[in-house]
Formats: C-alpha cells, sequence, structure tokens
C-alpha cells in the first residue's frame, strides 16, 4: 500500500505541512527553512532500505524550487524539477543509508519553505 503525503499552503503566508498517518507522531521529519535566491539547501537524511521514503516541499509560491536526492555514491535517485514550488519525491532505497537531499531556488528571491520527510 502506497502512502500519499500531501502538503496544503495556507493564506497569509504561512506554511503547513498536513503529514501522512505514517509521519504523524512517528519518526518522521517537519522542517521549515528559508532558502535565498539562486542558492540551495542541502540536508543529509538516513533512509531504511525496503521501505518507502518520502519528501515533500511546498514553498511560499514566489519562486521555483526543485527536489533532488542523491544516495551515498552520489546517484540522482529522485527529483521533482516542474516549474512551480510544491515537490514531492518517493522512492524504495535498495538499502540503508545517508542520502543527500538538496532544496534548490530557481528563483531570484528567497524562498519560505516547509519540508517533510518520513
Amino acid at each position: 500500500m502506497h502512502r500519499i503525503l500531501t502538503f496544503a499552503a495556507l493564506a497569509l503566508g504561512f506554511v503547513a505541512a498536513a503529514v501522512s498517518p505514517a509521519l504523524a507522531g512517528g519518526p518522521g521529519v517537519v522542517h521549515r527553512d528559508r532558502v535565498l535566491a539562486n542558492t540551495n539547501d542541502v540536508y543529509n537524511m538516513t533512509f531504511r532500505g525496503g521501505e518507502t521514503a518520502e519528501i515533500g516541499v511546498v514553498g511560499d509560491h514566489d519562486t521555483d524550487l526543485d527536489l533532488l536526492v542523491y544516495d551515498e555514491n552520489g546517484n540522482l535517485i529522485a527529483s521533482d524539477t516542474d516549474y512551480s514550488d510544491n515537490c514531492f519525491v518517493s522512492w524504495v532505497p535498495k538499502w540503508t543509508g545517508n542520502f543527500k537531499v538538496k532544496i534548490v531556488n530557481r528563483g531570484n528571491v528567497y524562498n519560505d519553505y516547509t519540508m517533510a520527510a518520513n
């Protein structure tokens, strides 16, 4: 059964993450931050082999954000590079290991975002 991570942006620039039951009260991560114009934020996260990994990002709608995930060998594992600041990736790691999660701001102003991961 595939779990879906959903996100909703609230009015007045406030962003809230509505996470799946797998994240609520579990070992998930919800993080709010700001990525500056034409830069990126990088996080190192551990995901378990054989279990669905999910990461979602919701921005403040000012710029395009991209979400890229690399394994410990530098291989691109998952990405969401459309022209919005709502990103979601899901994959099943082949082994338990460290992954580099990169949030890239393609715009000329900062973007306040919320990231959630299981």
